[in-house]
Parts: structure tokens; C-alpha cells; sequence
């Protein structure tokens, strides 16, 4: 069951705290940058793993890489057919982004193992 973030706003750089079902959390600050048409990952922090500078891209799973020491992915998804890359794409519902469970991880990658 993916986990929908909300309260994403028009904001060009907000910060959100997130519970994952393990009871531990995760903070993103997210940042849309008009000169390079997109929205980033200024931060992620989870314990003492911290990912910055990440542009957030239509992925199944951005953090994909990172699947041996995140017990959780990020997915973004476009109603649009298009990366989001203006201010008030997750607003309007033209993309969504959403934490993805341990199982929804592990599920991933043996869908990409064959």
C-alpha cells in the first residue's frame, strides 16, 4: 500500500516530516528550481543516511539504488505523461509522489530481476 505524501504546496521549498509503518520517520525538504524547470530533493534524511541534490523524476522508485539501506522507496507518478516540472504539479494532481513499504521495495526488485 503506497502512502500518498500530502500537503505538497505551490511552496518552491517545503519541508515535511513523514511516519513510516515501522514507526521510524523521514524528512524531506523538496525544492522547485524555475530555471531548471523541475522540482528536487534538497534533502532526504532518514537516521544518518542523507541524500541531497536528487531531481524527482516519474519513477517507480527513485530511490532504487538505496534499496539495501532504506527500509522504504519514493515514486512519483504523472497523471500528465510528463516529468514535473512546474510549480504546481503536485497541487493541481498532475503528479503525486509516494513512500513505498519494505514489501513494495523488495517487490519492485524482483520484478526488475525477472
Amino acid at each position: 500500500m503506497m502512502l500518498q505524501i500530502q500537503n505538497i504546496t505551490n511552496d518552491p521549498l517545503q519541508s515535511q516530516n513523514f511516519i513510516l509503518p515501522d514507526g521510524t520517520s523521514m524528512q524531506i525538504v523538496m525544492q522547485f528550481n524555475p530555471l531548471q524547470f523541475g522540482w528536487f530533493i534538497q534533502s532526504l534524511t532518514y537516521g544518518t543516511f542523507v541524500l541531497q541534490g536528487r531531481r524527482i523524476c516519474v519513477s517507480p522508485n527513485m530511490l532504487h539504488q538505496f534499496k539495501n539501506i532504506l527500509p522504504f522507496g519514493l515514486a512519483c507518478f504523472s497523471n500528465s505523461k510528463r516529468e514535473p516540472n512546474q510549480q504546481n504539479d503536485f497541487t493541481s494532481g498532475a503528479a503525486t509522489l509516494y513512500v513505498l513499504t519494505a514489501a513494495e521495495v523488495a517487490q519492485y526488485t524482483r520484478y526488475l530481476g525477472g
